[in-house]
Formats: C-alpha cells, structure tokens, sequence
C-alpha cells in the first residue's frame, strides 16, 4: 500500500505529468492570444501522452505504484484533452464570435462530457479490446489543434469539436498503432507541433518587416 500522495512523484510518471504541464501551458498560451502556440503545446501534449505508458513500464515498480500511474494517466488525459481544448477555444473567441452563451457552454459540455466517458470505458475495457472503440480523447484533441492550423471560424472550430465528441463515444472501432503505424501517428502531432511554430515565426517576420 502506498504511504502518501507524494508516491505518485514517480520517475516513472515523468511523461504523464509532462504532458499535463503542456496542457496547462497551452490554456496560458490562449489566455495570451496565441492560437499556434496553443497549438502547438496542445500536440506535445499528445506526443507526450503516446509514449508515457512504454516510459513507466521501463521502471520496476511496485503493484500499487503501477495502478497509480494508470490513475493518473487517465486524469491527466481528463484535463489535457477533455477541459483544455475547450478551454483554449474559449480564450481563443473573439468577442464578437456570434452565437448564444447557452449554446457555447452546451458545446463545451459535450466534447468534455464525451471525453471523460471514453477515458472512463477505456479504463474499464483496456483489458478485453484488443482495438480502440471510440475516438480516443488525446486523438480528438489532436484534431482540434489541427484544425487551428486552418485558423477557422468559432463556428467551424465549435463543429469540430461536436463532431469528435460524437466519434469519442461512438461505437467506432480502430486498431491500435504498433511499429510504423504508431510512428506514422506520433508524426502527426509532431508534423502539426512543428506547423504551429512555423506559422507562428512568420507572423513574426512579417511583423517585422512591416516596420522597415
């Protein structure tokens, strides 16, 4: 049995706790005004969350340091990929982003509601399905970070978000990535990580160069 939440401070958990500081910085960065690095702290995040499980299974531990770190893996993914998203879009508005306050909370609601409930089955199910049933929730947010790339509209950013909160809890069945398909994935939020920073480096020379 452990002896007190400071347990929890595992080397092992480095990963999970790596990817929870990315998303906190993330909200940060919204609060500033900073979509691609939003953006961006989001899909490390992500990257973050796809290998910490190999990590800590790297470490001798011991049953009860095992099933913490799987609890809190799984609230770390709740804030990260379930309130995060919906935060940074939030602070991401702007102030004349149309639409009723009800219709924004409901919107918000849903794609966190839907998230904890996939983080909840898979929690329940990990050991019986061989494939992911449902969305996962860090790929969810990976789509909405992507789609900033695009630098949408509220409006489509709020269908996006619906849209995956229907695919999280919906009965769709997708393979586990192994070998080149889990490198193909990690590429991913790295490829839109790298996109975000781009994006975000030139909007700064063209600032800039506008000044000479």
């Amino acid at each position: 049995m452990t002896s007190s939440p400071l347990t929890a401070f595992h080397r092992a958990n480095a990963l999970t706790y790596g990817s929870l500081l990315s998303a906190v910085a993330a909200i940060a960065a919204a609060h500033g005004g900073s979509a691609p690095a939003a953006g961006a702290l989001i899909a490390l995040s992500v990257i973050a969350d796809t290998f910490d499980g190999r990590f800590a299974r790297s470490f001798a531990r011991s049953p009860a340091e095992r099933d913490l770190g799987v609890e809190l893996d799984s609230l770390s993914d709740a804030i990260a990929f379930g309130a995060a998203p919906c935060i940074c879009m939030m602070l991401l508005m702007p102030p004349s982003f149309g639409g009723t306050w009800l219709m924004w909370c409901l919107t918000f609601a849903a794609f966190a509601a839907c998230a904890i409930t996939r983080l909840a089955f898979y929690n329940v199910t990990q050991g019986e399905l061989h494939d992911f049933v449902g969305l996962p929730a860090p790929v969810a947010a990976l789509v909405w970070s992507t789609t900033l790339l695009l630098q949408p509209s509220a409006l489509t950013s709020g269908v996006v978000m619906l849209a995956c909160a229907v695919a999280m809890v919906s009965p769709l069945r997708i393979p586990r990535p192994a070998g080149l398909g889990l490198a193909a994935f990690a590429a991913w939020p790295l490829l839109v990580g790298l996109a975000h920073l781009l994006g975000s480096l030139g909007s700064r020379f063209q600032v800039l160069g506008s000044g000479f």
